[in-house]
């Protein structure tokens, strides 16, 4: 969901002219995407981050007991940067919410679980600027991402027939592990075998790759074909665990490999 907000702010932003539209209600208007009402609060004197987070809980909690479950709101604080040093921290002040696919309708404002949370708010910030926005559906990239994942092993391949352990260390998170031979392999277990000349094979090839992507997470499978240089073949099904990180690079977390039946 948060990314799916993200990514709806450019989205949001590139709509131009075709927003100028109009409807009887917000949910009619934003029909194929996704209503968010954000709020920008500062913290008052006798307020805090936790006061203010706690009165998004309990909104959220007076949501749940009426049965509506399709809401999410976000809490988060304002990120400064200093420039002198370069260096960042969290404002002392502004802090805001994100409240995704909030529900239609007006509430009962004079329910008091209403009354409570409010009262929460209040005490702990002041809301300085509103906002409902329609956010576009997430930017499907399933099929980049397949791509790159199937790209990135026959690198691996690649690496391994030449012997290029820099290379295959590229691809390769610093926890990776390797299940299936005769013990666990950790990165720098395959790295050093990578790199000994007496292990490097004649030629290494894959086939049958196929990956599945869930979020941040790429699952990859098919056969290695491995031969030596005396002739013998090897030839092994893997399953590689790909992990994306925050600056978005790919890497392989944990491998299982396994022998295949002729």
């Amino acid at each position: 969901m948060f990314k799916e907000f993200m990514i709806g702010l450019g989205a949001i932003a590139a709509a131009g002219s075709a927003m100028a539209q109009t409807a009887p209600t917000a949910d009619a208007l934003c029909a194929k995407g996704e209503i968010v009402t954000v709020r920008f609060n500062e913290l008052t004197p006798a307020g805090s981050f936790d006061g203010f987070n706690a009165a998004a809980v309990a909104n959220q909690k007076y949501y749940r007991d009426k049965g509506i479950t399709r809401n999410v709101q976000l809490v988060g604080r304002a990120m400064v940067r200093d420039a002198a040093t370069g260096t960042w921290s969290f404002s002392d002040k502004r802090v805001s919410t994100a409240h995704v696919n909030p529900p239609s309708g007006r509430a009962d404002t004079n329910d008091p679980a209403w009354k409570a949370f409010v009262a929460q708010f209040d005490a702990n910030s002041t809301v300085t600027a509103q906002q409902m926005f329609c956010y576009t559906p997430a930017i499907d990239e399933t099929a980049t991402i397949v791509a790159e994942i199937k790209k990135f092993e026959q690198v691996w391949a690649d690496t391994a027939a030449a012997g290029n352990a820099a290379g295959l260390g590229a691809l390769l998170d610093d926890s990776y592990i390797s299940y299936g031979k005769a013990k666990p392999e950790t990165k720098a277990d395959l790295l050093a075998s990578t790199a000994d000349p007496k292990k490097r094979p004649a030629s290494v090839k894959i086939s049958d790759v196929t990956v599945k992507v869930d979020g941040g997470y790429a699952f990859a499978q098919g056969v290695w074909t491995e031969t030596a240089k005396d002739g013998k073949v090897t030839v092994l099904s893997f399953f590689d665990v790909w992990k994306q990180s925050r600056d978005g690079a790919w890497k392989a977390m944990v491998s299982q490999v396994g022998p295949v039946s002729p």
